[in-house]
């Protein structure tokens, strides 16, 4: 194998790591943005609850029945609101989210990298070693995810992969 082949080769062993490190991101993203809203709406809904509540119970005589409701779904507000807060589910889902994007943006460079002729073998490596460099920044500066979803990201990849491959499905744009 030349240096020129290795070079090209290794371009798309970073390419297929940066296409995993930017799906996993997304899913990342999606799946606290949707926790993010599930939970705001739970908390609209049951500070709503609690609100009527205390309208209803104009008279000055609540039961204790109401009494115990109201202060029981009052401290689940506290509790939901505490662990929005604490966990800034909105805040890491668009870190995760800028990461996948970030590389996406390496992924095209990857791609493009790959496609053209490389006559200063030499260069080539040194605009690669950037490049992992790069990956490497993203990747220090990018929030953590579970390991399941990257091993489900990894697998979806390279499934996707391999059907663009044998032709059984369309390749997806490159990023």
């Amino acid at each position: 194998m030349s240096r020129d082949d290795e070079l090209v080769r290794l371009a798309g062993d970073l390419k297929a790591k940066a296409d995993v490190y930017r799906a996993v991101h997304y899913r990342a993203s999606n799946n606290l943005r949707l926790m993010h809203y599930a939970l705001g709406l739970l908390l609209i809904i049951v500070s709503a609850v609690v609100s009527g509540s205390v309208l209803q119970a104009g008279d000055g005589d609540p039961s204790t029945t109401l009494k115990v409701v109201a202060g029981s779904l009052s401290v689940s507000v506290v509790v939901l609101t505490a662990i929005q807060t604490t966990f800034k589910l909105g805040e890491r889902s668009e870190q995760h989210r800028s990461a996948g994007a970030a590389f996406g943006r390496i992924g095209r460079t990857l791609e493009v990298f790959i496609h053209r002729p490389h006559p200063d073998v030499q260069a080539g490596w040194d605009e690669l070693v950037r490049i992992g460099d790069e990956i490497a920044n993203v990747e220090a500066g990018a929030p953590g995810f579970l390991r399941y979803t990257y091993e489900k990201a990894k697998r979806d990849e390279e499934a996707e992969r391999a059907a663009a491959a044998a032709g059984d499905g369309p390749a997806r744009p490159p990023g």
